[in-house]
């Protein structure tokens, strides 16, 4: 099963990243949220294109990722990257990094359990996760509930289109799995409500955040919720 996954993932994350323009909305905000003067780790950094643009602020940015491929062109970008399993143990010492980075990964992850701990793991006490994942409930989906067809995203099998989606969030659902692994969600956000085929908001977005396509969190690990930590 997981020489099937590293299969998977060397096929669809192993070359370049092709950005939509409607991507540099959510990567804006990663951005803005991680800050300057921080350790980052970007988990399943792919080919180092956000975590690159991390470096500019005085960052010491680190990558993992699964694909050997997208390894070698994360360190072609200027990123400190090694291969590793995500799922398993992160190769990284208690309490090392400000910043944690996970951006569109979760909704990959077959055990979200051990991910978080990992997570909380190699976070110090107050640094944070930066996290963003499709929003099950995004204005898109919504509408297309109700004309019978599957939510955006929704996946259900591992199709020449498929990205490899296995588990799918809203903003409560999200919200309590972050707190049951001792990370306190700060700052929620969105970046785009989509409505119509090549047209998005950005302001609608800011304003009703869990109709955007995506959803966006700060989450906080704080001393007395790392203690309660699901194991």
């Amino acid at each position: 099963m997981k020489l099937k996954k590293l299969d998977f993932n060397e096929e669809r994350y192993a070359k370049p990243w092709h950005q939509l323009p409607e991507d540099q909305h959510r990567i804006k905000k990663i951005i803005e949220i991680v800050g300057q003067n921080k350790r980052v780790l970007d988990v399943g950094c792919y080919d180092g294109s956000i975590s690159k643009l991390l470096l500019p602020n005085k960052n010491e940015v680190y990558g993992v990722d699964i694909s050997e491929k997208a390894v070698e062109l994360a360190k072609l970008n200027g990123i400190q990257a090694f291969t590793c399993d995500i799922e398993d143990k992160l190769p990284f010492l208690d309490n090392f990094f400000d910043v944690v980075v996970a951006g569109e990964i979760i909704e990959h992850i077959f055990d979200v359990d051990n991910f978080l701990n990992e997570i909380n793991r190699i976070l110090k006490i107050g640094g944070y996760l930066v996290l963003t994942t499709p929003n099950l409930a995004c204005f898109n989906s919504r509408w297309r509930l109700l004309l019978g067809k599957n939510p955006y995203n929704i996946e259900t099998s591992l199709g020449s289109n498929s990205a490899g989606h296995i588990r799918y969030f809203v903003k409560n659902s999200l919200s309590e799995l972050l707190k049951a692994h001792g990370l306190t969600i700060d700052v929620f956000a969105s970046d785009i409500v989509q409505y119509g085929a090549n047209r998005y908001s950005v302001i609608l977005a800011r304003l009703f955040p869990t109709f955007g396509m995506t959803l966006i969190v700060k989450a906080i690990k704080n001393v007395e919720e790392a203690k309660g930590a699901i194991q």
